[in-house]
Order: C-alpha cells, then structure tokens, then sequence
C-alpha cells in the first residue's frame, strides 16, 4: 500500500509533507522554550518574574498538546475536517493555523457562546 503525502479532501489537496514539517518546527521550538524556561540562569528572581515564566511555561505546555494532536490528527486522517460540524477547513486557514481543529463559522461560535 503507497501512502501519499497529498490527500484529498473533497475537491482540493493539501500538502501533508509540508504541515508535518511545520508542525515538528513548531513543536522543537516549543520544547526549546520548555527547556529555556525550565532553568534560572540569572539566579535568583522576583516573584512577578516566576510569574512569567509559569505563565509562558503553561502556554508552551498547551501549544504543544495542540501540535500533538494535530500531528495526531495528520497520522489518523482527519487533518483539515472541522471537529464540530465535519466541514472541510479551508487551506488558508490551516495555513495560517496548522493546529487549528474548527472552521471559521464553528470557532466565532464557539467563541461568541
């Protein structure tokens, strides 16, 4: 069985590859900042300073469980299906948000709820 890296998905294509590359960027340079934030090398710090570091550590933590399940998603085949009403998501906005798991209409619900 041949597994090609342009799937369809209705009537377009993405370029797997290409998110897979972009998604494992992402996540190197997510856990990077995960190990940068994890060490003190100034010594001691403010607590308004921890402060800063927990929240951009969390932050990290989160964008990371994002990756991981869109690479998820890119390994089970529903990479670019909006996880609300099953619709295709369009490729600009996969483009500008790999991680992304709603299309437009879905995700202004969900935020306006």
């Amino acid at each position: 069985m041949v597994v090609s890296d342009q799937a369809p998905l209705g009537e377009r294509s993405l370029d797997l590859a290409w998110f897979r590359r972009e998604l494992e960027q992402e996540r190197e340079f997510r856990l990077e900042q995960l190990i940068s934030l994890s060490y003190d090398a100034d010594g001691p710090c403010s607590k308004a300073h921890d402060e800063v570091r927990a929240a951009l550590r969390a932050g990290a933590r989160r964008a990371l469980a994002e990756i991981d399940a869109a690479q998820f998603r890119l390994t089970r085949g529903t990479f670019g299906t909006c996880e609300i009403c099953g619709g295709q998501i369009p490729a600009h906005r996969l483009t500008a948000i790999p991680t992304t798991r709603l299309c437009l209409p879905c995700e202004r619900s969900r935020v306006e709820r």
